[in-house]
């Protein structure tokens, strides 16, 4: 192969790979763009923290569901009412409702009403529909990890 067609060979790979590490402009530059407003300033998309846990506890005519829940320290934990007998969910031990203390809706529940919770501790946290002691559940709280 002839000096001047290597040359022109590296001469052309050069110019090739040169023009595709260039960057393009999105606008080309004028004379007339100093004279318009600045640009706005870069705006970061705002920060997001993450979600605390949920759970959710259905409740039909008697029974819970689930029964049995484990769930990380700071879950939001919510009974839904969806059946026509209220419902009154609170922590073990009935009447005093004491093993979880907190964890009383105060009240029943009527269909479509729900009663939200955080737990904030490791424990394990019997439940039991105060309006009919017999109908339980349990939610073990297990530390964030």
């Amino acid at each position: 192969m002839s000096k001047f067609i290597k040359t022109g060979l590296v001469l052309s790979g050069i110019i090739l790979f040169g023009a595709g590490c260039a960057k393009p402009s999105a606008q080309p530059y004028s004379s007339s763009d100093a004279s318009s407003e600045p640009a706005p300033a870069a705006v970061e998309a705002p920060s997001t923290m993450p979600a605390a846990p949920e759970a959710v506890i259905d409740y039909k005519d008697g029974m819970f569901d689930p029964a049995t829940l484990r769930v990380l320290v700071g879950t939001k934990v919510t009974f839904v009412n969806k059946g026509v007998k209220e419902v009154w969910p609170a922590s073990g031990r009935h009447p005093a409702h004491d093993i979880c203390p907190g964890f009383d809706a105060l009240k029943g529940l009527k269909s479509g009403e729900m009663y939200s919770y955080v737990f904030d501790k490791p424990a394990e946290c019997p439940f039991h529909n105060h309006l009919a002691p017999a109908e339980k559940g349990s939610i073990e709280v297990k530390p964030a990890e």
